[in-house]
């Protein structure tokens, strides 16, 4: 089993809002938005007695519960037998309580099943009551079939059995705070499928390689090497055969210094109590513990073996990661090894969702591709040999672990205001493949099914991009064909006193202008402000299509060679360059050849791919009482947008 979906409910900056999982899930956005809120709200949904406090209720409103709320889906054969009469339409729901203040039964798991209302009176029911309720149904020609009341136990069986046999019959309903939990809690089964593993962005790699109590190398060594060596029978032998040469040595008959002090003692104590006398031996219940060896973890970089805190974070973290996979791994084994029922004979492999926060942290660029390559390969296939099925939901603010490509994994955090009285609350926005599709479909005008999610995923690769990544983590995406125009909307905007990035705004080259409909309809499907440019290419024939393509997704009219500026787009019926070659004259070259003998650059087409050039080209216009008033208008609409 996997989580489907992540409800979170009055928890930190949460007030209600739904996280959907995928295999691997990518959650993105500003600081504070809430990304580590569903982190964390998964942990504390996977620890039976998770610490919480007066804080962690949202606008500290300890009046409602904190309730977390997790879909499991993809179930097998086996965790559908057990969890049968929580199952419906193939997942399995459990939500999970924190109420205030925080007391042994302050936090409670539920699920909902199936139940015959009928059978209400006798679970509500009490003492001498029971018996009462029951003979109520059995008196029923309905009922009839149940078995005599013996006690409660057996009656609660029957009638759970009935509900099993006729389930057209009952009713979904929350139980009664009894479902299977973790570890300690309840009949223990939920454990046995499902593992959480949360990967903090501060946790000290030193500590969980140290040999001490508690620590992750310690409970790593004690499962799965201690445990097997205390069970070795040359151990064993070797244990037996030092008490038994312990005993011999220290035989009380043998050690003359034993028998002397207990005569002198008896003598002494005769002089206060005549009828008394002391007998010294040695006690026969101590046995000497062979010990086990300690681990010592060294990690070795560039064939240099060093101790973890002398390696280099990323290494450290990378370290960590490895161990907490192992751990859930190590744990689940010794879990089945102290035996089980034929009931919950459990899975051969645990299902892990490991949840990471930044796992870009202290990573080199290279290591930081590479990770999130393994990260998604992982999540396909599984680790062999220590997690059939693993999820991954990580946050990041790293374009190297987002793609284009799979942008129906990546969950955008926002924080929005709903009620002026209130705090701000997270809210996520998410887009699927099909649903990009079909929009596509419609501003094609083609028939429905033309389009699918898997024939879209292959045209999106002509789009990737670093800087296409980087519109997943902006407030606002300004969308060019390619970098000259990127270069000059960044030079306008810092000539005319605007610091585009310092507002949240990114300005994304997207290699042509065919490929512009299908970012606009990702990232405003993203709940992300688009605002396009394009040229025209006037007389261009085979681009008429193209432009009438784009100006549908903005609901306009169709023109074969627009050029306008509007509120969300503009368009130049050629092209950028031949408009601020119309609107600057001679200053545009004159002053781009100033700029190249200034800093050494060949030709004038290498600096128009820099910002920088072109700021320098209309501040200069500017001293010349020249200037780009269209160029100027693109810049307004935008700045208008952002504020």
């Amino acid at each position: 089993m996997i989580v489907k979906a992540v409800r979170v409910q009055n928890f930190r900056c949460v007030k209600d809002e739904t996280l959907f999982c995928k295999n691997l899930t990518v959650l993105v956005g500003a600081n504070g938005s809430g990304k580590s809120t569903f982190l964390h709200a998964l942990r504390m949904f996977y620890e039976p007695n998770a610490e919480y406090t007066e804080e962690d209720f949202y606008a500290r409103d300890t009046s409602k519960s904190i309730l977390i709320t997790v879909t499991f889906t993809n179930l097998t054969e086996d965790e559908k037998r057990i969890f049968k009469s929580y199952v419906e339409n193939e997942e399995l729901t459990v939500e999970k309580e924190f109420t205030w203040p925080p007391t042994r039964g302050s936090q409670k798991y539920y699920g909902t099943s199936l139940v015959n209302p009928d059978f209400q009176a006798f679970r509500m029911a009490k003492g001498e009551n029971l018996r009462k309720e029951y003979s109520k149904l059995r008196s029923m020609s309905k009922y009839s079939s149940l078995p005599p009341y013996t006690n409660k136990e057996e009656a609660e069986k029957a009638l759970k059995n009935w509900e099993q046999q006729h389930p057209g019959e009952c009713t979904r309903q929350r139980d009664g705070g009894q479902f299977f939990g973790f570890k300690e809690v309840g009949e223990a089964r939920l454990e046995r499928f499902t593992r959480f593993i949360l990967v903090p962005a501060v946790r000290d790699a030193s500590q969980d390689a140290y040999e001490k109590r508690g620590s992750v190398i310690t409970e790593i060594m004690d499962l799965v090497v201690r445990k097997t060596l205390a069970q070795r029978k040359e151990l064993i032998e070797f244990q037996e055969e030092v008490n038994k040469r312990h005993r011999e040595i220290f035989d009380p008959s043998k050690i003359p210094e034993l028998q002397g002090l207990e005569k002198t003692l008896t003598e002494l104590l005769k002089l206060y109590a005549p009828d008394t006398s002391v007998k010294l031996n040695w006690r026969k219940d101590i046995e000497i513990d062979i010990p086990m060896p300690e681990a010592n973890v060294n990690l070795v970089e560039d064939d240099y073996p060093s101790s973890v805190s002398h390696a280099g974070h990323g290494t450290q973290r990378s370290f960590i990661l490895a161990m907490l996979q192992y751990l859930a791994f190590a744990e689940k084994s010794a879990g089945q090894e102290t035996g089980s029922t034929p009931e919950t004979t459990p899975t051969e492999l645990p299902n892990l969702i490991l949840g990471i926060e930044e796992p870009e942290l202290y990573q080199h660029p290279d290591r930081q591709r590479y990770l999130a390559r393994a990260l998604s390969r992982l999540a396909q296939q599984g680790i062999p040999g220590v997690a059939k099925q693993i999820q991954f939901i990580y946050s990041t603010h790293s374009p190297l672990f987002v793609s284009l490509e799979h942008f129906d994994e990546i969950r955008v955090f926002r924080k929005v205001k709903e009620n002026e009285s209130l705090p701000k609350q997270t809210k996520i926005y998410y887009t699927t493949l099909d649903k990009v599709a079909e929009m596509l479909e419609k501003i094609d005008n083609k028939p429905r099914g033309s389009y699918s999610g898997e024939t879209l995923r292959p045209r999106l690769r002509a789009l990737m991009s670093p800087w296409v990544n980087e519109g997943f983590f902006a407030k606002f995406v300004v969308l060019v064909e390619g970098i000259k125009d990127r270069a000059a909307i960044l030079g306008a905007a810092q000539a005319m006193g605007y610091d585009l990035e310092s507002k949240g705004v990114t300005v994304i080259p997207c290699k042509s202008k065919t490929c512009l409909d299908r970012a606009i309809v990702i990232f405003s499907s993203l709940n992300i402000p688009v605002y396009a440019i394009w040229d025209s290419d006037y007389p261009e024939k085979n681009e008429k299509e193209v432009n009438h393509r784009l100006l549908r997704i903005f609901g306009q009219p169709e023109e074969d060679w627009p050029e306008k500026v509007c509120e969300n787009f503009a368009c130049f019926k050629q092209n950028l360059m031949k408009t601020l070659n119309a609107e600057l004259g001679t200053t545009l070259n004159e002053t781009l050849q100033e700029y190249c003998q200034i800093h050494g650059i060949d030709k004038t087409e290498y600096a128009i791919e820099d910002p920088a050039a072109f700021k320098y080209v209309f501040e200069v216009a500017r001293k010349k009482n020249k200037s780009s008033p269209t160029l100027e208008k693109v810049i307004e609409k935008i700045i208008e947008n952002v504020s």
